[in-house]
């Protein structure tokens, strides 16, 4: 098929995820040119708002991860700019993105979350006497939620301190929570659809400690069709609580004993061939490039307003001086 459509793949960012959006943001943009539409790379880094006055594109897939990227700054600024984009819009981006306020709304959902606390960089307790006798082992994790960084398993107090350390270098707060049991599963989303359910072939640091008795492996957990039913229901109500819309992926810890543990929820997950999203997608029957077409097609404005006077913003791109113009043209 073609369009007379531009599209805009939007990849790279200014996260510790920029290496892994920008191979998927290429596996995107390889996609939408098989399928016949008219697509770019736009590069997201300081100088975005430039870089979309200068493309003029009417729709934009956003193959981006991060901080800057999928926490609602960038969705804030393609709805300013008028330019319908995939994925979820401002609230639902910035609620996702901060782990902590995402367990909160969950929480009032009355939808299972593990227990946990916050802890600051630059707060006066030692975390000894913020921990107190919550116990180990925890699982200790930025409050900023990212693919690379997914946290730490620790035992003592010793690896606690080492783990907010190393978390401070990156993040102002972090996440201690008890350590749920079960297996990791995740549950891709789409456009208020359940694809379905699947373990992560990486190596999930939501693990039962070394001390425990196990009797399963990382990989063999299996659901019976009633169980895998409640996952994937579970998984749609904490994206319709956080409002999410187009893709997503919801992670649970799901045990043999029924009971289930929502652990993140990722609105824009990881759009290359050979991720995680795109298996689940490809085993409900969209290969990749399909994938690509249904995203597209999701892309939309969310915030409130006169959606037809949003492209007068888009002033055409006039060097140095552009923000004057833009002011002038714009009214």
């Amino acid at each position: 098929m073609s369009s007379t459509r531009k599209i805009g793949v939007l990849l790279g960012g200014l996260s510790v995820e920029k290496d892994i959006s920008l191979r998927a943001g290429e596996a995107v943009l390889g996609a939408l040119h098989q399928l016949g539409h008219e697509a770019q790379a736009i590069y997201v880094d300081r100088d975005i708002d430039l870089a979309l006055r200068q493309a003029r594109i009417d729709a934009a897939i956003l193959a981006v991860r991060g901080r800057y990227s999928a926490d609602g700054c960038l969705q804030g600024l393609l709805e300013f700019h008028g330019i319908p984009y995939t994925g979820s819009g401002v609230l639902a981006s910035g609620l996702a993105m901060n782990r902590a306020k995402a367990k909160d709304l969950l929480r009032m959902g009355n939808l299972p979350v593990s227990v946990g606390y916050q802890v600051q960089a630059d707060q006066d307790n030692s975390p000894a006497e913020s921990h107190g006798s919550f116990g180990f082992p925890v699982m200790v994790r930025p409050v900023a939620a990212a693919l690379l960084i997914s946290g730490s398993l620790v035992h003592d107090e010793v690896e606690l301190e080492g783990a907010l350390e190393s978390i401070f270098r990156l993040d102002n707060e972090a996440l201690v929570e008890r350590l749920p049991p079960g297996q990791s599963v995740t549950v891709a989303i789409l456009d208020g659809m359940a694809l379905g359910a699947k373990q992560p072939p990486r190596s999930s640091m939501w693990i039962q400690p070394k001390s425990a008795a196990r009797t399963k492996t990382a990989n063999d957990l299996v659901l019976s069709p009633a169980r895998h039913a409640s996952v994937l229901r579970l998984a749609m109500q904490a994206y319709d609580t956080l409002g999410c819309e187009g893709p997503a992926c919801v992670e649970l810890m799901v045990s043999d004993r029924m009971n289930e543990t929502i652990v993140d929820i990722d609105t824009c997950p990881l759009l290359h061939p050979q991720g995680l999203y795109a298996s689940i997608a490809y085993e409900a029957g969209l290969d990749y490039v399909d994938l690509v077409e249904e995203l597209l097609k999701g892309a939309r404005l969310r915030a409130h307003g006169h959606r037809h006077n949003r492209r007068t913003v888009q002033a055409s791109f006039t060097g140095p001086d552009r923000r004057a113009d833009a002011v002038t043209e714009a009214h």
